[in-house]
């Protein structure tokens, strides 16, 4: 049997290794977009022009500073939910990455120990990271012990804190 490539899509013919090329071209175009706009937000807030960088401002800032940083999260957001995406602060946490890594080199890895001269995530987005993936555990448990599902309460909270919109969390 040959390997078949063409399928009718939407009363279209079409090949679906065209179809498999744009979806890896859109996931270098996300990548490279993310990366340049957090290339941007570091040229729009060079170092010192804020009282810490802009990557580290947490969602319960109420600073003057944090809210011109939240001025631009606020407008990425409004654009990633006008396109459907499903969660605008995993997007934006890979940006605050990105931005800290432009800035200040890339961390060196993770699990190279505790020690001293080990590199790590930034602070934030590991949080970020670590809380979604508990909170998405516990999401699909069919029953949670009392003890877990406060402290699930509390993962939520802690989510919310770190500007994280848990409805948007799939």
């Amino acid at each position: 049997m040959e390997n078949q490539t063409l399928v009718v899509l939407d009363g279209n013919q079409v090949d679906i290794e065209v179809l498999e090329q744009d979806v890896a071209d859109a996931v270098v175009r996300a990548y490279g977009s993310e990366r340049r706009y957090s290339q941007a937000l570091n040229l729009l807030f060079p170092v010192g022009s804020l009282s810490t960088d802009w990557f580290a401002y947490e969602a319960n800032d109420t600073s003057d500073d944090a809210k011109k940083v939240r001025a631009r999260k606020e407008s990425l957001y409004a654009k990633l939910k006008k396109a459907e995406h499903t969660n605008p602060s995993t997007v934006y946490a890979r940006i605050r990455k990105y931005g800290a890594e432009e800035r200040y080199g890339k961390p060196e890895g993770e699990g190279e120990g505790e020690g001293e001269g080990s590199t790590q995530r930034d602070v934030t987005t590991r949080n970020v990271e670590e809380l979604i993936k508990l909170y998405k555990f516990n999401s699909k448990q069919d029953s949670l012990p009392a003890k877990v599902r406060e402290a699930n309460d509390a993962i939520v909270m802690a989510l919310k804190c770190l500007g994280v919109d848990v409805s948007m969390v799939k």
